[in-house]
């Protein structure tokens, strides 16, 4: 605790700066978030190796890519919030924002579109990427301080889900 008996940051134990505080409601939407991923990953490997299974875990690689075209949308949004009203010039850098915002929608359609094991590799390096995307938004003060431990920890067990499930396709 600072010495104004608020919680800190473990990275910032040193400094005065307050730990952010996640909305409850963004906690408990992105946590639950992760329920497809948790559920799709155990079913399949309790029904492991049957039919049923290899179609629990496509609609795993299906909900992945939807949820990178959920967080392309909000690097879409945060660019055009901060684009600001302009009447006659567009914003040095605005064009580039967008396109890298609209690549987790693509990507994530094109995995499904490839071998399942090649699917689930390129969904993690997508969802690692936009992490570090997010974490560079939210330390160019483009985003709330709280989305940054939120995006970690979300983006930790989707990558956990993911590896499981690649996994149990390999062992095939």
């Amino acid at each position: 605790l600072s010495d104004r008996g608020v919680p800190m940051a473990r990275r910032d134990w040193m400094s005065s700066r307050p730990a952010p505080i996640t909305p409850l409601s963004a906690r408990l939407i992105g946590y639950g978030g992760l329920v497809p991923f948790a559920g799709t990953g155990i079913v399949s490997w309790f029904l492991w190796p049957s039919e049923t299974a290899d179609a629990v875990l496509q609609v795993q690689l299906v909900y992945a890519a939807l949820i990178l075209s959920f967080l392309g949308g909000i690097r879409w949004g945060v660019a055009m919030t901060h684009a600001g009203d302009f009447k006659r010039r567009v914003p040095d850098g605005l064009g580039t924002k967008l396109a890298l915002a609209a690549l987790p929608a693509l990507g994530g359609w094109l995995a499904l579109f490839t071998m399942r094991e090649a699917a689930f590799l390129v969904l993690m390096l997508f969802f690692a990427a936009q992490a570090i995307s997010d974490i560079r938004m939210v330390n160019n003060d483009e985003a709330a301080d709280w989305y940054r431990p939120l995006r970690l920890q979300l983006t930790f067990f989707v990558e956990l889900a993911l590896a499981a499930s690649l996994v149990l396709t390999l062992s095939q």
